[in-house]
């Protein structure tokens, strides 16, 4: 189902629009969420940087424990597993499960709709484009952004929680 899923998301769904917006969209994640935060920033910039400083935690735990996942169950990507793949990017390396995209896009949207509820729709569309257009260019299974999307949740809830017990702890 994987495979199928994929082949249709990378072959079926294929157009010059979703081609030319899917290949921005992957190389150019971090954008979408500086389009997202920095209005919500210059409307109070202390939330907004505590928001910010939070979204590069969540980044960096999003993308270090995937890359540890990774390497423990080093799956391949389907560029290099599949015959017939539409590749519009270079077919990384490095292995394909979980997906570090979704991760950090869904750890940073999860962030950023703590902090602003009316962001919150931008913010998850902006992490359901970043993931839907790794599938897209060919170097992602759906499998790979869900569990990534997922582990991207739950860094974001690391990182909250961690935040608002230090929060508590400095106020005492």
């Amino acid at each position: 189902m994987d495979t199928s899923l994929f082949h249709l998301i990378n072959q079926g769904l294929q157009n010059p629009v979703f081609d030319a917006s899917m290949v921005f969209i992957t190389n150019n994640r971090n954008v979408l969420f500086i389009a997202v935060l920095a209005p919500l920033f210059f409307k109070d910039w202390r939330k907004g940087f505590l928001a910010f400083t939070l979204c590069m935690g969540g980044f960096i735990v999003a993308s270090s424990g995937g890359i540890l996942v990774k390497h423990l169950l080093g799956r391949l990507r389907p560029c290099h597993a599949l015959e017939n793949v539409r590749l519009l990017i270079e077919c990384n390396k490095s292995f394909s499960f979980p997906s570090i995209h979704a991760a950090t896009s869904f750890a940073m949207a999860f962030i950023i709709s703590y902090f602003y509820t009316p962001a919150t729709v931008p913010a998850l569309i902006a992490a359901f484009l970043v993931a839907f257009s790794r599938i897209y260019v060919g170097v992602h299974y759906p499998s790979d952004v869900i569990a990534g999307a997922v582990w991207g949740c739950i860094a974001a809830g690391i990182i909250l929680i961690v935040h608002n017990r230090l929060k508590g702890h400095i106020k005492s």
